[in-house]
């Protein structure tokens, strides 16, 4: 079992380790999924517009934390950035009608976003971080996506479950850069209610994870 504790002191323990999205093994595991459910785990897309457009209703956020922090040895190791850059940490959850969706966990090195974007994404701590971008037409993409399930005393928490319930993840690097300048890159981990995918809908051993 593999715990990770982030900047904030904030932790989730892997019950399945991260697998890379578009390997064989992860498609296998999500192959009980819905489409609309491996739509939510694979996008490249926005995670708001695709929430809006599966509840038809506008998600909004509601912020928990947001900071000034170091990065953690294994947040540095993922961002492929030294572990004394600063970060602007952010966890927020996704609701739809006050529902709580996905919670989303957010670092952006503050040497890796332009000044221009880093004051909108400041001004708008209550808006999505993408929507925030689409309205700056800054397009992006996503590196290094990743799936898996986690432990999450904090989302579960939020959600009234069990803190030692089984949830599914997904993390990846948000990224646009142009030529040696960077618009924006960003290491974000989200976490879903069991309402929208559960753990027991993918094709895995329970267990059989470090």
């Amino acid at each position: 079992v593999f715990s990770h504790l982030m900047a904030t002191g904030f932790s989730y323990t892997l019950v399945r380790d991260w697998v890379e999205a578009q390997s064989g093994r992860a498609l296998a595991e999500l192959a009980g999924l819905k489409p609309h459910q491996k739509l939510l785990l694979l996008s490249d897309g926005s995670m708001t517009l695709d929430l809006e457009l599966l509840f038809g209703s506008p998600v909004e956020v509601e912020v928990e934390f947001t900071a000034t922090a170091s990065l953690s040895a294994a947040d540095a190791a993922y961002l492929d950035e030294d572990e004394s850059m600063e970060v602007t940490e952010r966890e927020v959850w996704l609701t739809v009608g006050g529902r709580k969706l996905v919670w989303a966990h957010t670092l952006i090195p503050t040497r890796r976003v332009s000044p221009e974007i880093k004051e909108a994404l400041d001004k708008h701590t209550g808006e999505p971080i993408g929507r925030v971008l689409n309205s700056k037409k800054v397009f992006f993409s996503k590196s290094r996506l990743d799936v898996g399930v986690v432990a999450c005393a904090h989302a579960s928490k939020g959600l009234g479950l069990a803190p030692d319930t089984p949830l599914v993840a997904r993390r990846y690097i948000l990224s646009n850069r142009e030529g040696q300048e960077w618009l924006i890159k960003a290491a974000i981990t989200e976490i879903f209610s069991p309402d929208i995918i559960s753990a027991g809908l993918l094709k895995i051993k329970q267990g059989a994870g470090r």
